[in-house]
């Protein structure tokens, strides 16, 4: 009686323990612990304790992996795809638990014992449970879990979701071949090594595509906040020489020194762009990628770069059959690429920036030229964490790569000619 009431409480408090996790993941503030959400936890428990085999099966882990993505799909009102998420990372970190857990109780017990002495297999589950929770409040591994969740389900990405899931069937696959190896002989070592790697390989997985998603929103901030710059620039323009005439008047008439430098102040720090780049990317469509030139001219202009702009396009441009979501896709290429045309060329003492756009034969190619300082690791430009800025930078090439393998409609080439490096962005018809 008593070992049948452990049974059940352990795969009981373990559900609440995944209500805890996913709760946290999902940040919601809403009461789950409802007497319909019990009954379902309940339901759940019953089934883990009904199925519990003497031996590990594998099959019956994958089992409970599913039952869990629709309970807590009911009882957190998620999607199926948000479930399978949340249900991933619980199912992960329970997983780390576990291989701790047998790895410490391993040196003096069976597996056999393990699972079926019941204050062994209460103490256990005990130890596991604690694990998974001390490692969702460790801040950065929180930050990181809570990081993918959101990202990968807003993007509902197919391709990650299956990774999850096939992670979660191999772990069980090599829990299962641990279960069969009673000591602690070369089979149960190799397969230990083999779920450090995959826990490892994991770990990586995450911070990579968190890094990525995290550069990818600043982008779409970014083009959201062009999209209104467009009209406002070329209304200041036209404006702009009539508000400096004004201050000119200004300042003639006042004596005090403190209101001339501040007179000063305001038309340095005015966004000023030079009419003949205004009268270039005035060519370009309205939708965000104008109004992200005008952005970044402004910026290299403010570090005294020598930017000249020629751009000569068609009036029925390939650029105007761009969908928004071909359109944020380059503007986070010319984004990186303008920002890196502006950093090398300030490296430099002649700061020469050239960018041109023309259309040649159903494609808009769109060169950025620029001075630059060859550095040491020049040739590894494009792998992630490459850079002459030091740590922290080097993502913007390897994160421009990974966005043009994925757009069968965009290709790059890159050179150097002449003491100048040169980005050529390639649109070519669909």
């Amino acid at each position: 009686m008593l070992e049948a009431f452990i049974n059940f409480v352990c795969p009981f408090v373990m559900s609440i323990y995944g209500i805890y996790v996913i709760k946290k993941l999902t940040k919601t503030e809403d009461r789950v612990l409802t007497i319909k959400n019990i009954i379902l936890l309940i339901l759940l428990s019953i089934f883990v304790m009904v199925s519990h085999d003497k031996n590990y099966n594998g099959l019956f882990t994958i089992a409970i992996f599913f039952l869990n993505v629709i309970v807590y799909r009911k009882i957190f009102k998620l999607k199926i795809e948000e479930s399978l998420i949340a249900c991933g990372i619980l199912m992960f970190l329970t997983f780390i638990g576990d291989l701790l857990v047998s790895c410490i109780f391993l040196l003096f017990l069976t597996i056999n014992q393990l699972r079926n002495v019941w204050y062994i297999y209460l103490v256990s589950n005990s130890l596991v449970l604690l694990i998974g929770i001390l490692l969702i409040n460790i801040k950065i591994i929180y930050q990181q879990l809570q990081n993918f969740y959101t990202n990968i389900s807003k993007k509902k990405s197919i391709s990650n979701i299956m990774f999850l899931t096939l992670l979660i069937i191999g772990l069980s696959a090599l829990v299962y071949n641990i279960s069969k190896t009673n000591f602690l002989n070369t089979d149960y070592i190799i397969n230990t090594i083999i779920m450090i790697i995959f826990f490892s390989i994991t770990s990586i997985f995450i911070k990579n595509k968190n890094n990525y998603n995290k550069l990818s929103l600043e982008y779409d901030n970014l083009f959201t906040y062009v999209q209104n710059f467009e009209d406002w620039i070329e209304k200041e323009q036209l404006n702009r020489h009539e508000y400096k005439n004004q201050l000119a008047v200004l300042r003639c008439i006042t004596k005090e020194s403190s209101v001339k430098e501040k007179i000063d102040e305001i038309l340095e720090d005015n966004i000023n762009l030079e009419g003949a780049v205004v009268h270039q990317l005035k060519a370009l469509p309205k939708g965000g990628l104008k109004g992200l030139m005008y952005y970044k001219a402004a910026i290299a202009q403010k570090r005294k770069m020598k930017l000249t702009v020629n751009v000569s396009i068609e009036d029925k441009s390939l650029l105007k059959e761009l969908n928004e979501k071909e359109i944020r896709i380059l503007c986070k290429l010319i984004g990186i690429y303008f920002d890196n045309a502006i950093e090398a060329a300030g490296e430099t003492r002649k700061k020469d920036i050239l960018i041109e756009v023309y259309e040649l034969k159903d494609k808009v190619n769109i060169v950025f030229s620029n001075t630059f300082k060859q550095h040491k690791n020049f040739n590894e430009r494009n792998k992630k964490g490459v850079s002459s800025k030091g740590e922290g930078h080097g993502n913007g090439l390897y994160f421009a790569s990974k966005l043009i393998s994925a757009n069968d409609w965009l290709e790059d080439r890159q050179e150097v000619i002449d003491g100048y490096y040169i980005e050529q962005l390639t649109i070519k018809k669909k």
